[in-house]
């Protein structure tokens, strides 16, 4: 896999890995993203997790490869053995699956997760697929879920479905709801978008208020499972 490293004044430091959209790369806004991080304290990768996943969004291969990603983070002089947390974007709920994978990963924050895509989108997948929402007593660290009231692809009853499942698991979980946010509120539409809306029918929208609330509990969250692990 390849990605975008930043790393911070100060190190060694604790580690965040960014997961994109699903969108097949890294975008500009997961590399200021990463950046900001570094500002932050964390030495933090923007990765390109899907190369090499010909199009199977949920293969398990995936997980076992970030997995690879964290060992190889915690390796580097940066890191220098420090725990490392995740923050994905959408499709980047894969992080809740490397943390069912991983102790050392000790901390996750998803926006807008695809926790769900069975239920969410009447997605089937193989038996040998693993989802969020299959994984949460394996689950080994808090998770902190941004979401908007008017996502509709993944609309927020599949967080509220993320979140009962954790707290039933005995996770440590916050759930995070943003009245009238679509998805991506922290972004806004792609790139390859001429509007707000997709072909199907998705509507991506930026919203300011959301998204510096969402950046500062990002921050916070990580600062709280990070910094004294």
């Amino acid at each position: 896999m390849s990605g975008v490293l930043f790393v911070p004044a100060r190190t060694p430091a604790p580690a965040v890995v960014v997961l994109h959209t699903k969108g097949l790369a890294v975008e500009p806004a997961d590399v200021k993203f990463a950046a900001a991080l570094a500002k932050e304290g964390f030495v933090a990768v923007a990765v390109n997790y899907l190369e090499g996943a010909e199009g199977r969004l949920w293969a398990p291969a995936i997980d076992e490869r970030l997995s690879q990603v964290v060992d190889l983070l915690r390796e580097r002089p940066e890191v220098g053995g420090r725990p490392v947390g995740v923050v994905g974007f959408s499709l980047g709920a894969h992080g809740i699956l490397v943390s069912a994978l991983i102790p050392a990963v000790k901390v996750v924050v998803v926006y807008y997760g695809a926790y769900d895509p069975r239920k969410a989108k009447g997605k089937h997948f193989g038996p040998d697929v693993k989802l969020p929402i299959d994984v949460v007593a394996e689950v080994n660290a808090p998770v902190m879920m941004l979401h908007g009231t008017l996502d509709n692809e993944v609309p927020v009853q599949i967080a509220r479905g993320m979140e009962a499942a954790l707290k039933s698991a005995g996770k440590k979980v916050e759930l995070v709801v943003y009245p009238g946010a679509y998805h991506r509120f922290d972004r806004g539409p792609t790139a390859r978008m001429r509007g707000n809306r997709t072909r199907d029918g998705f509507i991506y929208q930026y919203d300011e208020t959301a998204a510096k609330d969402a950046w500062k509990r990002t921050i916070a969250w990580f600062h709280t499972y990070l910094d004294g692990a």
